[in-house]
């Protein structure tokens, strides 16, 4: 059982410094499936390997009760797939990560399980009564396509599509949903064999697009077809260059917002000088958004 805790500690780990530390969740979620993953080599290198069956997911089981699992399967790779975390980091950190900045953290962790949840669901749903295992991180990461297409789709993230260049969220995530549809129809409609869980893919994204709303509610998240007009005063002292420079030049939503991320750097908070984030085209105080919340 030693190595089964060491499994569960290398996912917690990164998560919990992360949310102390107030850095990014999105990266540290990329880090926990990586050790997660370092971990399952060492029970297979040391001839462990039956401890996966603790946390993969087998839809009879479920349904027996073992609930725990349509969580712990997304943390769990197969040793011999590399490719598969290898998949999901890549969406989980160049996709999440942005994602997190227009989410906020803590709604971005609430995003990423409903995604994850609703590929297990999916998966359990299309197969009552199966022994097929399940495992793996696909239907969070499917899950942060569905809830930025949702949100933010004329965005634009870095992704290797062929090049690695800005591509609009809107074109990823419906280039792998697409696919997904396509590979479903041919594993159910034609019968054809296949290991991966395509549903679970697309239950995840599904059921974060659709959930998006009720995940932001009562945020100050902004419309990317909206940007609040700036007020002449602000509360800030000794980047007044950069103020000026922002009132300039920020009618375009990627300038205003590399301008306020570097007053939100370069400056503290007015009422207990503490430091401030940049979330979703505002600056606020990270102690208490009462101290500072602009504009």
């Amino acid at each position: 059982m030693f190595l089964l805790a060491l499994w569960g500690l290398a996912i917690l780990a990164p998560l919990v410094w992360a949310w102390r530390e107030k850095a990014s969740i999105a990266m540290a979620m990329t880090l926990s499936l990586l050790f997660g993953y370092i971990v399952q080599l060492i029970w297979h290198w040391t001839g462990y390997d039956y401890l996966v069956i603790h946390v993969f997911m087998v839809p009879a089981w479920v349904e027996q009760g073992r609930l725990f699992t349509l969580i712990s399967a997304g943390f769990a790779h197969s040793p011999g797939d590399p490719l598969h975390v290898l998949g999901n980091i890549v969406i989980i950190a160049l996709v999440g990560i942005p994602l997190e900045k227009r989410l906020g953290r803590g709604r971005w962790l609430i995003s990423y399980f409903i995604g994850l949840l609703g590929g297990s669901i999916a998966w359990t749903l299309a197969n009552p009564g199966s022994y097929t295992p399940a495992l793996g991180a696909s239907g969070a990461a499917f899950g942060i396509l569905g809830t930025y297409l949702a949100g933010w789709p004329k965005d634009e993230v870095y992704f290797p599509f062929i090049i690695i260049r800005p591509w609009p969220v809107q074109f990823i995530a419906l280039v792998y949903f697409g696919i997904e549809v396509y590979k479903a129809m041919q594993v159910y409609k034609f019968e054809e064999v296949s290991d991966v869980a395509h549903l679970a893919h697309l239950g995840g994204f599904i059921l974060a697009y659709i959930t998006l709303p009720l995940v932001r509610k009562g945020s100050s998240w902004t419309p990317e077809t909206e940007m609040v007009e700036l007020p002449i005063e602000h509360p800030f002292e000794g980047v007044d260059e950069l103020v000026k420079k922002l009132m300039d030049e920020g009618d375009e939503k990627e300038t205003r917002q590399a301008w306020m991320e570097e007053i939100s750097i370069r400056a503290n908070c007015p009422i207990c000088e503490g430091n401030l984030e940049f979330e979703n085209l505002r600056i606020k105080c990270a102690v208490s958004k009462s101290h500072l919340h602009w504009p």
